[in-house]
């Protein structure tokens, strides 16, 4: 399948025009990782972000608290946003994306994303509101994995 029909099957993208899909061609790729392989680490910089086409990656932070890296949530479904720090310009992972079978994905450059959505400051909201949803959600399930670890 083309690039552009990809991207379109994504939710996300939903309110975007084919221009805009069209722009995002340039600085949007697929990737494959096989099962076991990082995505991206704590603390890398964050440049991408991500949208799972295929597979299942686990989210995991590093609780003080605990030896062992806890899973706050595992992405499964296509269209699933994965490391959203990649949207804010000079940040970091603050979890590791872990690949817990071979998964395909699109891989975009944040800072390019963000330009074509300020383009547009309506459908940049749009986007950004489902962004914020989603953000929204993983806090809380980190929130619920702290308070089961006190």
């Amino acid at each position: 399948m083309e690039l552009k029909e990809i991207i379109k099957t994504i939710a996300l993208f939903d309110s975007l025009t084919d221009t805009q899909i069209d722009s995002m061609k340039a600085y949007t790729e697929t990737i494959s990782l096989k099962q076991g392989e990082k995505l991206f680490q704590v603390g890398q910089e964050a440049k991408n972000i991500y949208l799972l086409l295929e597979g299942k990656v686990s989210i995991q932070v590093q609780l003080s608290s605990r030896p062992e890296n806890m899973s706050i949530v595992v992405l499964q479904k296509r269209g699933q946003l994965v490391g959203w720090s990649g949207l804010i310009e000079g940040s970091h992972y603050t979890a590791t994306g872990n690949c817990l079978e071979d998964c395909q994905l699109l891989k975009i450059d944040g800072q390019q994303f963000l330009a074509t959505l300020r383009q547009n400051p309506e459908t940049g909201f749009t986007v950004m509101y489902e962004i914020a949803a989603v953000i929204s959600q993983r806090l809380r399930n980190l929130q619920s994995v702290v308070l089961k670890t006190i």
